[in-house]
């Protein structure tokens, strides 16, 4: 509190100023103490919340890599699932091709009628239309397809005389999060959790 006189006027008048980081701790009835936060205080309060931060960070990564991989894994599964259904109504073989940009940290999958002329998917303005491609790409950048083989080389047939796959697999990765997609010859397509990259990187066909 800071008293102001004015002599002239026969003023006085109180400046009251309150003091930073303070609060009343009552007593007893009518009663109270000031007290304020000491340095040290406020270095614990800020050391227990980054502790708290620090520790669920890696859990919230992991909830947010597991949302990514479950979205991502259900549009892809979707995509697949169309292009087998259009592949059991016609008489033709089809050809499922994966492709990659390392750099770019991009990948994506053709699907496309048997023919001599193979559809890059990092390109498909070079794709005629005689093939019918149909074209899939990842609405997530976190996410990393595996496969054995990679364009020019296909990965699976899918027939439509016999309705039959050739038996085969990969892996859809988000971080440390993975989910195996196994097709079998039958035409069936079934999806596994987290599953390590040798089952379908290390095998030899």
């Amino acid at each position: 509190m800071i008293l102001l006189c004015d002599p002239a006027r026969k003023i006085a008048v109180r400046l009251f100023f309150p003091r930073p980081y303070s609060f009343k701790v009552r007593l007893k009835k009518g009663t109270f103490m000031q007290k304020g936060f000491t340095l040290l205080e406020m270095l614990i309060a800020l050391f227990i919340i980054s502790l708290l931060l620090t520790l669920a960070l890696p859990a919230w990564q992991q909830h947010s890599q597991q949302t990514i991989l479950q979205k991502e894994q259900q549009k892809l599964y979707v995509f697949l699932r169309q292009i087998q259904a259009r592949v059991e109504n016609s008489t033709d073989i089809w050809l499922l091709l994966a492709n990659r940009d390392p750099v770019g940290k991009r990948w994506c999958l053709t699907a496309q009628i048997k023919n001599s002329h193979l559809c890059d998917c990092l390109n498909p303005v070079a794709c005629p239309q005689n093939v019918f491609a149909h074209f899939y790409y990842p609405a997530f950048a976190e996410t990393v397809l595996v496969s054995k083989r990679y364009y020019p080389l296909e990965f699976t047939r899918l027939s439509g005389i016999r309705n039959t796959t050739s038996t085969t697999c990969f892996v859809l990765q988000a971080n440390q999060q993975r989910t195996l997609f196994s097709f079998f010859n039958v035409g069936s397509l079934k999806l596994k959790g987290n599953q390590s990259l040798s089952a379908c990187v290390n095998d030899e066909e």
